[in-house]
């Protein structure tokens, strides 16, 4: 039996450093990422949709959003006391490198604790939520992150 598949893209200005590295990796830059949200559903709800596109893009948003405009550093990172001085709202701390593989995982780790749980959005005029993804309604299957045009990882359910 088939099942369907569905995409939200979103794309965000993200820095990192990989201390380790051993040429210029090793130092901070920024990438263009496209992040890509890939969801799969047996079945289709009453409009015909394994879930509403706009409901999807306001329960994921504030995840990859976090991305925007900062700069992921692990924890341990000599010059890491420093940045977060300079910029607490744009320093993002990882336990080991924040390559593009660790991003893609931490943000299938997020989004489908978010999916597992549901996600109402705001109330409509009617006192109704707009936005409602019903628990379960819809699987993570993967999170694929966009480092350049050229190369991407991505994390995600075997199979």
């Amino acid at each position: 039996m088939g099942v369907f598949r569905v995409c939200k893209r979103f794309t965000v200005e993200s820095g990192h450093m990989l201390t380790g590295h051993p040429e210029r990796c090793r130092f901070p830059h920024g990438h263009t990422r496209t992040v890509e949200v890939v969801l799969r559903g047996e079945a289709l709800d009453a409009n015909g949709m394994v879930l509403d596109f706009k409901a999807l893009k306001k329960a994921v948003e504030p995840i990859v959003e976090a991305f925007d405009h900062s700069l992921a550093v692990q924890r341990g990172e000599p010059l890491l006391p420093e940045l977060l001085r300079l910029c607490p709202e744009g320093v993002l701390v990882f336990d080991e490198p924040p390559t593009t593989e660790v991003i893609a995982r931490h943000l299938f780790e997020s989004i489908a604790e978010v999916l597992a749980r549901g996600f109402e959005g705001p109330e409509g005029p009617d006192g109704e939520p707009l936005y409602r993804i019903a628990p379960g309604q819809a699987t993570l299957e993967r999170v694929r992150v966009w480092e350049t045009p050229t190369s991407w990882a991505e994390y995600g359910l075997e199979g």
